[in-house]
Formats: structure tokens, C-alpha cells, sequence
């Protein structure tokens, strides 16, 4: 499935970086948002070997993934959340360099906008409470991995995609998240998927909901096919 989610992209021109991170099984917060940041800064430092074009760098993602490539494209690149990837420079002597590209845009798949929403009242869910535990100062720290909170002008264009029946990640976390970037000047679109659920759209919505984000990116410029 993985790989096959890379066609639609592979099909605009891009070259597609799979990122892999740390559950909440495996590591709490903020363990995965560390990881999706350290793979930007992973492209950073290697565009010349792959030949990466780092002004039309995307980051997208479904569900988790969603507020994973939210949170990559929108925290500041001097946020604490970089810090552990200086471990994976090319060298641990020296001065460390963030190389990481500002994002030219999002594509949002049903992504989380507001952690903190999650973690209790009327959309609280088990696998954000779970990802956090029982640390303290979870609520500070699910802010500050909030979409939400990061939304300023000359932020990334956003398209984001969302069902208005999402059962797991309310539709008005899409709602806001347009709100705040149209506040903030930031371009940006919400695709709504009528009835659509968490995923799982009919193929013509897919369809559809694919052809709208080209269709942006194209407008930006990020892509240089013909429709």
C-alpha cells in the first residue's frame, strides 16, 4: 500500500521520500514530530545526491501523517524539536547547521490540527492521550505540537483534504485550520469530502480530491505538468 501511495505523486514529477517514525507504542511524544523533522533536514543534506529540487519540496500525509507533515512544514526550523537530529549530521564536531528546506506546501490528509483538542473534553481520543501518557505538562507540550500554534504569515500553503463525517479526527480541525491561515493571509484550501469518513473515499473522490491538490500545487508553481 505504502508504495503504491507514491504513484499519484511519482505521476506530478516528484521524487518521494517514504519517512519512517516512532509510534506511540514505541516512543511518546514528541518523538515522532523529532523524526518527521529530522527526515527534512535529511533532505536538506542530501538534495545534491538525489538532485532534489529544495525549493519545491512538499510534505504530505494521511491521519498521523497528516499532522506529521503539518508540524514538519510549519514548527520553526530554531524550535528545541530539531535538536536531536544534530545527531545525525555528517559530523558531531563543530558547529551544528540546520539544513533543512522551508516547505513550498502542504497537502493534509485528515490530519490532527489542534493536539490538545484530543487529549480530553468532547473529542478526546484514546490514541492521543496515549502518545502522551502521563507525562507532565502534556497540554503545553500538545500545543506546542499543534498545527494550530504554528500558523503565522508567510507560513507554507496548505491543502487539506477532510471528510465532514471523520469519526477519528473531528472535521473541525480542518475548519480552524482554514480559518487561522486565512486570518494569518496564508494560502490555502479545504477540500471537503461530503460524507466522507476517515479515509477509505470512494475511488471518484480520490480521484477528485488528487486532481484539487495538483490542481494547487500546479497554481503555485511546485508543479510544472499541464492538466
Amino acid at each position: 500500500y505504502a508504495a503504491l501511495a507514491a504513484l499519484p505523486w511519482m505521476q506530478m514529477g516528484f521524487t518521494v521520500v517514504n519517512v519512517g517514525y516512532r509510534l506511540a507504542d514505541a516512543a511518546p511524544a514528541p518523538a515522532a514530530v523529532e523524526d518527521t523533522l529530522c527526515a527534512l533536514q535529511w533532505v536538506g543534506r542530501n538534495a545534491a545526491k538525489y538532485n532534489f529540487d529544495l525549493a519545491k519540496v512538499v510534505t504530505t500525509g494521511d491521519s498521523a501523517g497528516g499532522h506529521l507533515a503539518l508540524a514538519t512544514a510549519m514548527i520553526p526550523a530554531d524550535s528545541p524539536f530539531t535538536n536531536q537530529c544534530a545527531a545525525n549530521g555528517v559530523t558531531w564536531a563543530g558547529p551544528y547547521t540546520n539544513p533543512a528546506p522551508k516547505v513550498a506546501a502542504v497537502v493534509n490528509w485528515f490530519g490532527i490540527t489542534d493536539v490538545a483538542d484530543m487529549l480530553q473534553g468532547p473529542n478526546v481520543r484514546s490514541y492521543a492521550v496515549a502518545w502522551f501518557g502521563s507525562m507532565p505538562g502534556r497540554e503545553q507540550l500538545a500545543r506546542a505540537l499543534s498545527p494550530l500554534s504554528h500558523v503565522r504569515a508567510g507560513g507554507p500553503p496548505v491543502f487539506t483534504i477532510h471528510g465532514d463525517a471523520d469519526p477519528l479526527v473531528p472535521y473541525a480541525h480542518g475548519l480552524r485550520l482554514k480559518a487561522a491561515l486565512d486570518q494569518a493571509g496564508v494560502k490555502n484550501v479545504l477540500h471537503t469530502v461530503a460524507g466522507g469518513g476517515h479515509g477509505g473515499f470512494t475511488a471518484e473522490q480520490q480521484v477528485a480530491a488528487f486532481e484539487a491538490a495538483r490542481a494547487f500545487l500546479r497554481e503555485l508553481g511546485i508543479t510544472q505538468e499541464r492538466p
